[in-house]
């Protein structure tokens, strides 16, 4: 009976192999907790005797070679057939230890934060330490909860730099986004929208379907008070509207008007300060939005040159998503199975169990590639609205009662085992409906031009 199935993960397989027919006697464990300045590591036997106390080093050439030279010593004096190096992904400042050590032909493993978060919780040690972190690494390893230690380059790479940084902007923005709003309640609340009593309710309407829309982004720029709407009146909203090709519905320039009137904001001359910062933070909305379209047209560049091009094809999944799932996957060629992408993503439900009872899916684990798990979730979440394909797996997870991020979770998982499927036989997607072509499914989310 196989005992590691793939359902567990390459990480688990992967360690398993390596560790088969070793003399366990003359095994070395080496976890090291990595940091942006100084590193700490240690020297252990499989069964957790100590052969070289916690000591520091540096990432640079002295501090390298005085590590690899300390496991050298402790492997001639403990005979060892096999060393197995730990290391927690801390940040990136892991990242050239793992290189350099893979490079001089250690076998090393990465651990997730996540995975000595629970073995501390396990050993209910709650003192973070480094000398702790130290043997929870250990634990981690030999407990087959860590990853390979391939660590993305190339096109992988590139595409992980921009669709992180892109995200990077996404999230200044959002903060932005909120402190406009602030600002603007200060100026002019009744903007954002406005409520009247009709029938005894109270029914609230907003001026703009899409309050972020060149529209309502324009009004504020040049009218953020009441006053200066009615002072424009009907006739010179209609005029700013053609001028400037804002195409204002004249539903919106009587909801304007009416809210202007309703406007119970404090005179423009007592507003200075917050108009002043206002509109700041529309320079600062409008200098992220052009980062973000920025970053968009490399990670396209970038995409169209990789077979991570073939996720556009499915409906529903657009542009960054696609790169984000392309790029985080990573190489898929010592993958066998797209379990272990989902066991990868940390996006596997956690099996729960007390006595003989066969136990319940719990909540995900979270012990995966965060970037990943974000990219999952989203595409599930797009998929479950726009792609009519997968539909109906949608709506039996509805019907049996299954909460929306529940659900979202559950597409995001199908479709990177659509997404393995793909990518491993090189064929776009497939659904048997006369009205779908994948070309034109392509298509229309580029911009960049690429050969048919």
């Amino acid at each position: 009976m196989r005992l590691l199935n793939g359902k567990q993960g390459l990480r688990r397989s992967q360690f398993a192999k390596e560790l088969k027919g070793a003399d366990l006697e003359k095994v070395l464990i080496i976890p090291i907790d990595a940091s942006k300045v100084v590193q700490k590591a240690m020297i252990l036997n499989y069964f957790g005797d100590v052969v070289q106390t916690p000591f520091a080093f540096m990432v640079n050439q002295t501090g390298m070679k005085s590590l690899i030279q300390k496991v050298e010593e402790a492997k001639q004096v403990c005979q060892a057939e096999r060393i197995f190096v730990g290391i927690e992904a801390t940040g990136h400042y892991y990242e050239d230890i793992v290189r350099i050590l893979t490079t001089e032909g250690f076998s090393v493993h990465i651990i997730n934060p996540a995975s000595t978060h629970e073995e501390r919780k396990q050993h209910l040690t709650y003192t973070k330490t480094d000398d702790i972190d130290l043997y929870l690494i250990a634990e981690a390893l030999v407990g087959n909860k860590a990853t390979n230690a391939k660590i993305s380059d190339g096109k992988y790479r590139q595409l992980q730099n921009l669709t992180r940084a892109r995200r990077s902007e996404i999230n200044k923005r959002s903060r932005i986004k909120t402190e406009i709003r602030t600002h603007h309640d200060h100026i002019w609340r009744e903007y954002q929208g406005y409520s009247v009593l009709e029938n005894g309710k109270i029914k609230t309407t907003k001026i703009f379907s899409d309050f972020w829309g060149k529209s309502s982004l324009y009004i504020l720029t040049h009218y953020p008070h009441a006053s200066q709407i009615l002072e424009l009146g009907e006739m010179g909203l209609k005029r700013i509207s053609k001028e400037h090709n804002l195409k204002i519905r004249n539903t919106s320039i009587k909801k304007l008007l009416f809210a202007a009137n309703e406007s119970v904001s404090k005179p423009v001359e007592d507003l200075s300060s917050e108009l002043f910062l206002l509109k700041q933070k529309l320079k600062d909305y409008e200098w992220h939005s052009q980062n973000i379209q920025t970053y968009e047209k490399e990670i396209e560049r970038i995409l169209v040159n990789t077979n991570g091009l073939l996720l556009l094809t499915v409906p529903g999944v657009g542009l960054v998503t696609a790169a984000e799932i392309y790029c985080e996957m990573g190489d898929l060629t010592h993958y066998t199975s797209a379990n272990q992408l989902i066991k990868k993503a940390g996006t596997n439900p956690v099996i729960k169990q007390s006595g003989k009872g066969e136990g319940y899916h719990g909540r995900i684990s979270k012990q995966g590639n965060a970037n990943l798990r974000r990219a999952v979730y989203s595409a599930g979440k797009s998929l479950s609205v726009h792609n009519e394909a997968l539909k109906p797996f949608y709506t039996r997870l509805k019907e049996k009662g299954k909460k929306s991020g529940s659900i979202y979770i559950a597409m995001g998982n199908k479709f990177l085992k659509i997404a393995f499927a793909m990518l491993k036989n090189q064929k776009p997607f497939e659904w048997n409906n006369s009205t779908f072509n994948y070309k034109q499914e392509l298509f229309k989310k580029l911009s960049l031009p690429i050969a048919a």
